[in-house]
């Protein structure tokens, strides 16, 4: 008897312990002040506004249930610190993806849903993880490029399912899906190609690109994106430009060149267009966004170097929703920024 009440004792002092937890987690939630920022600053008219940083589920107002937290608490589970974001997608229903280099891990936040968890979870390991991407059949593929696959999830990142490209990709980093073309889209930095799968059953499709400076030619790429149209943009790093390429692989044009001033490039990282066709370039070496027209004219620049709200420091990945949200993986200071595009019809002064 006297055990027994011991036991609930300890149970009823646990749940104490993660109530007040709960509560105080809360309370810090609620005192989060973010500024204001915009680019440019006023006079100017606006088109970059700053939203967030999420560095934890708190960030987004994602709170573990009570019972969760006890059933984490017994197991030993701890939350996952976000530690070397690089790539970040949000998917359909608009959860938020961010891969973790040194966790070895993604992240998933699903603020519709309350929820927040990381994969995988036992049944497989990610050795070094880059890129993430999702497509319209549920799969989620994370580009493993110390393993040279990419892994291939369904339920949203729970289900491990196989692996592509064993023994043929060598350094996978940057991933996409091209809902044109029905293909999914690797970035194979060390062989300089993009290597293109089919969304249907993974079989390999083909290749684009080889190692060169001629237009179409790469030389370790990195990063990639598609457009609403379909378009491809490849980060060409080491030729220090963008190229961007139809659908189906044939190159359109190419901008940019290696420099230490507005309009060049250092360390180009993460690509991304919003809904107007504007191309966002991350620059890792000059800690900020450069944002180029269709034709690749710079048109601004946001972000500097520092810890502060937005600023830098060695960002790496960008994603752009359906929403014009702009998702920056801000990889030594640990966190994701999210900014949002303003279109002309979306602003006025108060």
């Amino acid at each position: 008897m006297k055990k027994t009440r011991g036991i609930i004792v300890l149970i009823s002092g646990i749940v104490m312990i993660f109530f007040l937890h709960g509560c105080f987690k809360e309370i810090a939630v609620t005192k989060k002040n973010l500024p204001d920022l915009l680019w440019p600053p006023p006079p100017e008219v606006p088109r970059i506004h700053f939203v967030n940083a999420l560095s934890s589920p708190e960030d987004i107002n994602i709170q573990e249930s009570l019972s969760k937290k006890l059933l984490n608490f017994i197991k030993g589970r701890k939350e996952t610190p976000m530690v070397n974001p690089y790539g970040v997608l949000t998917d359909s229903d608009h959860r938020l993806y961010v891969v973790d280099s040194f966790c070895k891990c993604v992240h998933v936040f699903d603020e519709q849903q309350n929820d927040y968890y990381t994969f995988p979870n036992g049944e497989v390991s990610l050795s070094f993880p880059i890129g993430v991407a999702a497509d319209m059949h549920g799969y989620v593929y994370v580009t493993d490029s110390a393993s040279g696959v990419v892994r291939v999830f369904s339920d949203h990142g729970k289900t491990y399912v196989k692996d592509i490209g064993k023994n043929f990709l060598e350094r996978p980093t940057g991933v996409a899906v091209n809902r044109e073309t029905g293909e999914l889209l690797v970035v194979d930095t060390v062989s300089s190609q993009i290597i293109r799968y089919d969304l249907q059953d993974h079989a390999f499709r083909g290749t684009m690109g080889k190692t060169g400076t001629e237009p179409g030619m790469f030389n370790f790429p990195t990063n990639i994106f598609v457009s609403r149209s379909g378009n491809i943009f490849v980060t060409d790093s080491l030729n220090f430009r963008i190229q961007i390429f139809t659908p189906e692989g044939i190159f359109i044009r190419s901008f940019g060149k290696a420099g230490d001033g507005p309009g060049y490039f250092s360390r180009p990282r993460g690509v991304a267009v919003d809904s107007d066709g504007n191309i966002y370039v991350v620059d890792a070496l000059f800690d900020n966004v450069q944002i180029f027209n269709e034709g690749g004219d710079l048109l601004m620049a946001f972000g500097g170097p520092g810890n502060s709200y937005g600023e830098f420091w060695l960002p790496s990945g960008i994603y752009i929703d359906s929403d014009d949200k702009i998702y920056v993986a801000d990889s030594y200071n640990n966190r994701i920024q999210v900014f949002q595009y303003l279109k002309e019809e979306r602003y006025t002064t108060p």
